[in-house]
């Protein structure tokens, strides 16, 4: 009988036990659950990060836009005041018009926290009641561009540059007019235009009217622009918007989204003129409440924004928050406040953001 070489056995044996492949399988399957945990996580760190930086955008661009409007407000030109702007002319009807005399002398005013959709749009017609997210406030704000009107052909006459239909102001160091672009070349020819020494033409320029609110979504497509519970995918995003006039048109213009509320508190120089330095003694909600004419006195206005993330995030509870925006330790907003109508209002991120801008032509000229 030959021998059986028990080594030659072993050493032509290949594949693997059933508990070799089981124990590979294991170790194969704990691997491949730790790298899709770990590209999952690195997902929604990546989403929370950029959700974040676009809260911080919305934020950065809002706070551009309202400080522009707010530096300017009370800009007429050359004029030492901020009182009333005499109307030339025959400007007509503003269509979606705000309610507001287009020559006041007050700037820049506005409507409380608590102003509701139905007192907004009764208060101010171009707002359409469904297009904004109340209670909150308005602020509407009276300025020329800082951009004149410039004289490309050097003949002296602006009145060749401008717009028919569009509004423009002018003014000395005494007063000035609101006018519409056609009616300048009357103006001029009943030597009404305001001119320098040596016979040039005061600037002249184009007149705006600022109106800024929240509205409930961002891409309204109900009929006439209104916002509609299906607008946004179905997820309606809070979006800061500002009406301004289009030639004699007042047109709703989106500018930010994810703005869920905001909050205006007014800097006041309390000391009556010519006494008041320009400088604010006391910032309050209503500047009705200290003065008849606290309007006029508003020389600083502090903003503050609750920024919410564009889309919900997965596992976010933010119940368990209260937003104050005004400062005053009362919470102004929690998510709860709103799951009645919007139920997947606490999955998203929120942050709160506020800057205190000066209102430069009101200030320096009380000051001066």
């Amino acid at each position: 009988m030959t021998p059986v070489n028990r080594f030659a056995l072993s050493m032509r044996q290949t594949g693997l036990t059933l508990v070799e492949l089981m124990v590979a399988l294991a170790i194969g399957l704990f691997l491949t659950l730790g790298l899709v945990l770990m590209m999952s996580d690195s997902s929604r760190t990546f989403k929370i990060q950029d959700d974040y930086a676009r809260m911080q955008e919305s934020a950065v661009a809002s706070l551009r836009y309202l400080g522009d409007s707010l530096r300017h407000s009370g800009f007429y030109g050359l004029s030492a005041s901020t009182l009333t702007l005499d109307q030339y002319g025959t400007i007509g009807t503003i269509t979606n018009d705000c309610g507001n005399t287009l020559t006041s002398g007050v700037p820049l005013f506005g409507y409380p926290d608590s102003t509701t959709a139905s007192a907004a749009a009764a208060a101010l017609p171009c707002i359409k009641a469904a297009n904004f997210r109340g209670p909150g406030p308005v602020l509407v704000a009276r300025l020329g561009s800082g951009q004149q009107v410039r004289d490309s052909n050097s003949n002296g006459n602006v009145a060749d540059e401008l717009v028919t239909a569009a509004l423009y102001v002018q003014s000395d160091a005494n007063f000035g007019y609101v006018f519409r672009g056609g009616d300048f070349t009357n103006l001029v020819a009943a030597n009404l235009d305001k001119r320098f020494a040596n016979n040039t033409q005061f600037p002249v320029f184009p007149y705006q009217m600022h109106v800024y609110y929240v509205r409930p979504c961002s891409r309204p497509t109900g009929t006439g622009g209104v916002c509609q519970a299906s607008d946004d995918s179905g997820r309606p995003i809070p979006t800061l918007v500002r009406q301004e006039l289009n030639g004699t048109t007042m047109v709703e213009r989106p500018l930010a989204e994810g703005v869920e509320r905001i909050n205006f508190t007014y800097g006041l120089d309390t000391l009556p003129a010519p006494d008041g330095d320009g400088i604010a003694d006391r910032f309050v909600a209503d500047p009705l409440s200290i003065a008849t004419d606290g309007w006029t006195r508003v020389v600083a206005v502090r903003v503050s924004m609750l920024v919410r993330s564009p889309t919900t995030i997965t596992g976010q509870d933010d119940s368990g928050k209260n937003y104050d925006l005004d400062g005053d330790g009362a919470s102004d907003f929690n998510c709860t406040d709103v799951v009645a109508t919007e139920p997947l209002a606490c999955a998203y991120k929120r942050a709160l953001f506020s800057q205190l801008i000066q209102v430069r032509n009101v200030a320096f000229r009380r000051g001066a």
